[in-house]
């Protein structure tokens, strides 16, 4: 096709010592594109190439590729191209360097009234046991753009620790406590600080922050020969390994009451409940039975509170993603380790001192449960509409506590921090600080978008 876009007025103007147009154009078209060549491909070739200038920029020929694809680098961009050229290059606007904001640490003497508003950081002693669990998902995006791991004291986190601290001395049952409120106000947050306070003080503590992937089918499963439960030996094996890494100190002041077999395994009396725990981390098939022996042991010691602190608990609530051998979802009462932990959400098993701490959680669709939000009230129904009854069993005894959203007092707190961590792209004013304040209604997770990402 090219030879056709020649008129014999170009070639006449050609010279005789150069190669010929032809030629040139099937050199700087690849043999892939022959059959699409332009008029402005054929004007390219018959410009002789200039010669590079000493010091100037320079032309990179990329194999492969027609002229128009070539890029010309300077000097100076060459030879930095390797730190900062391509893709990891940032724009300086949007792309500032993590600034380490200095806070107080969040400790039982520091969350105080006077304390509303100020942003504290995980102490130094909780920080690995939380680096084992993991923390939930929301928020750990905000916890990886700023630096140290910090929240805000808020006034409902005030009052909230005062009901856990009573909780230290009466029975599990007496304390189970349920945290709700609109997607986004702060439930997984306050479950958190919850966590670390009573870490602070000495507790044995059993934090899942993602109990969704317990009933999603993520971990295999198998059936209990006569039985119609089934075990998740590579989840129980886990969570045994999470708690023990977590709380080995405290456990290992506490022993086993008596001989006991587990599995293949045959515990003697006085074995430490963090050996015990070892056993399940290092054989997975015996896992649940040691998980069901360490709370059994946690139920009866009367030295050290426990908290069970359970978010996204909706996922109980509901049918799993797990099916029977007849193809049928199964409720989290037939998985084991659920179920283990179920018993004490509803009071069927109870510790001597410590409380159950539960969270809501709307992030993720498919794990709502329409049976926990008509029980706590935040979905109404009909008289005549009839609940699953082995769900609603469950559910029994629980005590709501509502999360509002922010107070101007602690968003302004927020922001502050957010100033101090260089998260804003622009000027961090007053005028910006209203704007965000009133657009995400003092909501925490849009208040954070809304600073950190301008939406």
């Amino acid at each position: 096709m090219a030879h056709r876009l020649l008129s014999s007025s170009t070639l006449l103007l050609l010279p005789r010592t150069q190669p010929s147009l032809a030629a040139r154009v099937k050199a700087a078209v690849p043999v892939q594109y022959a059959n699409y060549v332009t008029a402005s491909s054929v004007v390219l070739a018959a410009k002789p190439k200039p010669k590079p200038k000493a010091g100037g920029a320079k032309v990179v020929q990329t194999k492969g590729r027609a002229n128009s694809f070539r890029k010309k680098i300077s000097a100076d961009e060459d030879a930095s191209e390797g730190s900062i050229g391509g893709s990891s290059r940032q724009n300086e606007k949007y792309y500032k360097p993590v600034t380490p904001v200095k806070v107080e640490e969040f400790l039982p003497s520091t969350v105080t009234k006077e304390n509303i508003g100020q942003v504290l950081g995980f102490p130094s002693n909780v920080l690995p046991a939380l680096n084992h669990t993991g923390y939930p998902t929301l928020l750990n995006e905000q916890f990886n753009l700023i630096k140290p791991t910090a929240l805000v004291v808020r006034e409902s986190t005030v009052n909230f620790l005062e009901k856990i601290d009573k909780a230290m001395k009466t029975p599990s049952a007496q304390s189970r406590l349920v945290l709700t409120g609109r997607s986004g106000s702060g439930k997984s947050a306050m479950l958190l600080q919850t966590v670390s306070h009573c870490l602070s003080s000495g507790w044995v503590v059993i934090y899942v922050p993602k109990a969704s992937t317990w009933v999603n089918s993520s971990f295999a499963y198998n059936k209990v020969f006569d039985s119609t439960t089934f075990v998740q030996p590579t989840l129980a094996s886990n969570i045994a390994s999470q708690i023990n890494s977590i709380n080995k100190r405290a456990l290992s002041k506490i022993v086993t009451s008596g001989a006991v077999k587990v599995g293949r395994h045959e515990i003697a009396q006085g074995t430490t409940l963090s050996a015990l725990l070892e056993m399940g981390t290092k054989d997975p098939s015996a896992a649940q039975d040691v998980m069901e022996v360490f709370m059994k042991e946690m139920n009866s010691q009367n030295t050290i509170p426990t908290l069970i602190a359970v978010d996204e608990v909706n996922s109980f609530f509901r049918q799993t993603q797990y099916f029977d051998q007849d193809g049928k979802k199964l409720d989290p009462e037939f998985l084991r380790l659920p179920r283990l932990f179920l018993n004490y959400i509803s009071g069927k098993s109870s510790l001597n001192h410590g409380a159950v701490v539960i969270a809501t959680s709307d992030s993720l669709l498919e794990n709502k449960s329409e049976v926990l939000d008509i029980v706590l009230g935040a979905k109404q129904v009909s008289p005549y509409y009839r609940l699953p009854p082995n769900l609603v069993s469950w559910t029994e005894g629980l005590t709501r506590f509502d999360v509002p959203n922010y107070t101007r007092t602690e968003a302004k707190g927020v922001f502050d921090y957010y100033k101090k961590g260089n998260i804003f792209f622009d000027a961090a004013t007053e005028s910006l600080f209203l704007n965000r304040f009133i657009i995400s209604g003092g909501n925490p997770r849009n208040f954070f978008t809304a600073c950190a990402k301008g939406i």
